[in-house]
């Protein structure tokens, strides 16, 4: 490939950082209105949809247009049944050639029944030349990223960007970013909920780490009000038994990585029961469970009445979903 068409293909990304993203509205009766009063409790959804591809990697298997309805039409029919007031999505496409242009939030918006929603973009190229062969299965167009759905309306929508690993400036260039997604809500009776939508480092475990103390420092930066921090954060909890070779990555080791304990030193609790059994928490791969990566945290303001994952779900991601119901 010539250098030019390197340079157009690496393209459009928006590195300002932080951005304000404006948040969009779907259906419902329009109005910008909370509630008089705010909910006595409130149901929340964490959850990797993978792009609506399913559980296996499509490197070099890109799935059709059917597969992809289909998974996306399974995930809104999780999420309905959940009837969650708040969810935070990872690995959302919004307009990609893998699959097929689908604005994957907007689908679920609509399909879901919510009326508020915020994206922002965590990767974005003309054209990414991955798997590298045959160009056949080329991701080709890329814009994805991260999401909220909300039934209470959104009043800010920012994204912080986390820092690409050290990996060759040209691969970064066609590598996604990774970021901290801060939307703010309305409850109603006077209440703002701060929501953090998390998607850490993958493949790097000192850039992991990283992104786990620059969004630590970021919550501890906040006002002192509700919150949610959420998502995806690609490591396992310093009780995991199982933290190398793990069956389906035995190139994997997360035997010393302090992601988890870095985020829990914020002093925030958890939707999962940490006296549960180890497997009960996991959620991932999303077939056969041997590890846990997605997490939901939650301040003070909230008592757990409920948390769980999400298991029948089963393969509409590589990843389960987890959901937890809080009281104020």
């Amino acid at each position: 490939m010539t250098s030019g068409f390197l340079l157009w293909a690496a393209s459009g990304f928006d590195d300002t950082d932080p951005l304000a993203v404006r948040p969009e509205r779907f259906g419902g009766d329009r109005t910008d209105r909370a509630p008089a009063a705010r909910p006595a409790r409130l149901r929340v959804v964490s959850w990797n949809i993978a792009y609506g591809r399913g559980r296996k990697d499509d490197a070099g298997d890109l799935r059709s247009e059917t597969t992809v309805r289909a998974n996306l039409a399974g995930i809104a029919g999780v999420l309905r049944d959940l009837r969650a007031d708040v969810v935070a999505l990872q690995e959302v496409d919004f307009d990609s050639a893998r699959t097929h242009g689908i604005d994957q939030l907007a689908y679920l918006a609509r399909e879901a029944g919510y009326p508020w929603a915020a994206r922002v973009e965590t990767w974005a190229c003309r054209y990414v030349p991955y798997p590298y062969w045959p160009p056949a299965q080329h991701y080709g167009r890329m814009r994805s990223g991260q999401a909220v759905l909300s039934r209470f309306p959104i009043r800010s929508n920012v994204r912080h960007l986390l820092p690409q690993p050290p990996n060759p400036f040209w691969y970064n260039w066609f590598y996604l970013h990774r970021a901290l997604q801060h939307v703010e809500l309305e409850l109603g009776g006077g209440t703002s909920l701060d929501v953090l939508n998390v998607h850490t480092e993958a493949f790097h475990q000192g850039n992991r780490e990283d992104h786990a103390d620059r969004i630590a420092a970021r919550v501890r930066g906040l006002p002192d009000r509700p919150r949610l921090l959420l998502g995806d954060f690609n490591a396992v909890p310093p009780e995991a038994t199982l933290r190398r070779a793990f069956p389906d990555e035995p190139e994997t080791d997360m035997t010393t990585d302090r992601t988890v304990a870095a985020i829990r030193a914020l002093g925030l609790a958890e939707a999962l029961d940490l006296d549960a059994p180890l497997p009960d928490t996991f959620t991932f791969p999303a077939d056969v469970p041997n590890r846990r990566l997605d997490y939901v945290w939650f301040s003070p303001s909230f008592r757990r009445v409920e948390g769980r994952v999400v298991r029948e779900a089963g393969s509409l991601s590589d990843h389960l979903p987890v959901v937890v119901e809080l009281a104020f």
